[in-house]
């Protein structure tokens, strides 16, 4: 699937998506808001090959506003949307590049145990370095593209033999 986000002023940018199908939505949504989570999204879940989680569920075909309107109740979904709300709140502080992974990411593991829940086997420390790096990378890109250009991502589904082993 490709993700585009056309910078359209300071304030405002495009969100495109052009599914393996070839159907495709966009949206214009507010920049201060909505771009650095989406951007954390989509580091999150390409790195750890996540698939029924908010790229994977509009790459097979679920629309944005339905993703709006009624949350997954899937647990992957929903341990997603707490990893990168953690690590969208890291981000935007001047510490991020300096956090220890290993500890950021048993600080999180820690916060799902405390609520009953079993976290996610894929956040790791090593997630986070990986994480660190691809959002550090495509902020950078972000920030070097003109009004009314495009970023454009590609999102890695996994295929099926990789989610078999998984």
């Amino acid at each position: 699937m490709l993700i585009r986000f056309t910078r359209l002023t300071n304030d405002r940018h495009r969100l495109e998506i052009v599914r393996a199908d070839a159907t495709s939505e966009a949206h214009e949504l507010e920049t201060r808001s909505a771009l650095l989570h989406d951007l954390v999204h989509y580091a999150v879940e390409a790195e750890a090959g996540l698939n029924a989680s908010f790229y994977g569920r509009l790459a097979s075909g679920t629309t944005y506003e339905a993703l709006l309107m009624e949350p997954s109740t899937d647990s992957e979904a929903m341990q997603t949307e707490i990893v990168v709300g953690r690590i969208q709140g890291i981000a935007k502080s001047d510490s991020w590049s300096s956090v220890d992974a290993a500890r950021f990411a048993e600080s999180m593991a820690t916060g799902f145990r405390s609520v009953g829940q079993e976290p996610p086997t894929w956040l790791t420390g090593d997630l986070i370095v990986r994480v660190r790096e691809r959002l550090r990378r495509v902020q950078g890109q972000w920030r070097a593209t003109p009004f009314h250009q495009t970023l454009a991502l590609e999102f890695p589904l996994p295929t099926e033999a990789a989610r078999a082993v998984a």
